[in-house]
């Protein structure tokens, strides 16, 4: 019987082993995890750093895929050249828990080795350190106190910025499904270029104006702030499908010079439900100094203008006529279609509410408040 025993444990002792060598054979060697390091190092395995690191010129370059770097708390600290991070077509970057200071750039990320990279950064604080990336996917999420951004351009990529604070510029092209939400953006700019179906949501823009240019498409600009800028909050540009119509809503313009600037009619874009309120200027202008046949086929509707105007810049439109007030239309030519205005309602707005020389507008009805100049049989306010 002893004997017995002996061998069914002998033969579940041997089971146990092929089990565990299997799983070894899966999962493979456990990963490196590097603490100390040092500026120019090359990270090949899992690192986290024990203490500051001060570098002058550059710092770390990331050397393998799949690799994290945790700061630990703790700072790469330059100064003032350099690259800080070098990425160069690595997959699955992780940077966490840390600032980055005082470098020409605080991040460096491409496809050098021909592979597009993927960076995620969680709680890292660029601080005079922006961040160049060519092509790339990148997520960069945290806190508005963790997470900070002091300029980046993104360049053939897709980028998510999540509960961040931003300064400096911000610059994407051809960054098409891109995401900006939640994120507090201040003293910089926002820059998007032939950017497709991008989503810019609940966040607020102080003193860091929004330009959406002429060849970005169906992109979603909502329930955002633009607030405290010293021109256009929002500038956008033309798209030339009314399928692709960039889409402005339920945003608050407020405090600027001027809301939301188009030098292009607004061609196929639209613009609904949101408020503007004290802008110095005006809260739309809309301009077309091109000719006939540039104006949307959407209307705008369903805007309220409150207290705009009461503090303009001298603005004159391509006719001579003083900007102020609600709405501004200026065109050289008539318009085919003319632009609707629908249900736009206003209160104590310097000027007008509505400015829209005879030719410019079609009246979709329910606009409330003042509209010249008069006579204006395209339009009738209440």
């Amino acid at each position: 019987m002893i004997g017995t025993r002996t061998g069914r444990t002998a033969r579940a002792l041997a089971g146990c082993a092929f089990v565990l060598s299997a799983a070894l054979a899966v999962t493979g060697p456990a990963r490196a995890s590097t603490s100390t390091v040092s500026c120019g190092d090359v990270l090949a395995a899992d690192t986290t750093l024990t203490a500051d690191l001060t570098c002058t010129g550059n710092a770390l370059t990331i050397g393998a895929d799949n690799i994290d770097l945790d700061l630990n708390g703790h700072a790469i600290s330059g100064t003032g050249t350099g690259t800080a991070l070098r990425i160069a077509g690595r997959a699955g970057t992780t940077v966490r828990n840390g600032t980055i200071n005082g470098f020409t750039y605080g991040a460096n990320i491409d496809d050098f080795t021909g592979v597009r990279p993927d960076v995620t950064l969680t709680d890292v604080r660029f601080l005079a350190a922006p961040i160049d990336a060519r092509p790339a996917v990148l997520t960069i999420s945290g806190t508005r106190d963790t997470c900070h951004l002091s300029g980046l351009r993104l360049i053939d990529g897709l980028l998510t910025i999540d509960r961040c604070t931003a300064t400096g510029q911000t610059v994407m092209v051809r960054a098409s499904g891109s995401v900006v939400r939640d994120s507090a953006l201040t003293g910089g700019s926002l820059t998007v270029s032939a950017t497709d179906q991008g989503t810019f949501t609940r966040n607020v823009f102080d003193v860091f104006p929004m330009g959406l240019s002429a060849d970005s498409r169906r992109n979603l600009v909502k329930t955002n702030v633009f607030k405290n800028a010293t021109a256009a909050a929002l500038g956008a540009g033309e798209t030339f499908l009314p399928e692709d119509a960039n889409i402005i809503e339920y945003n608050l313009f407020t405090g600027n010079d001027i809301g939301l600037r188009s030098d292009s009619m607004l061609r196929n874009l639209i613009v609904r439900k949101n408020v503007f309120s004290g802008n110095g200027t005006v809260g739309i202008f809309v301009e077309n100094t091109w000719g006939p046949n540039r104006a949307t086929p959407h209307p705008i509707s369903g805007n309220v203008f409150v207290g705009n105007g009461h503090h303009p810049s001298g603005l004159v439109d391509a006719q001579q006529h003083v900007v102020q007030g609600g709405i501004h239309l200026s065109s050289r030519a008539a318009l085919t279609p003319p632009i609707t205005l629908q249900n736009n309602v206003g209160t104590g707005n310097a000027g007008h509410l509505i400015w829209a020389p005879p030719g410019t507008v079609a009246d979709g009805g329910g606009n409330q408040g003042p509209c010249g100049p008069t006579p204006n049989a395209d339009l009738t306010c209440w």
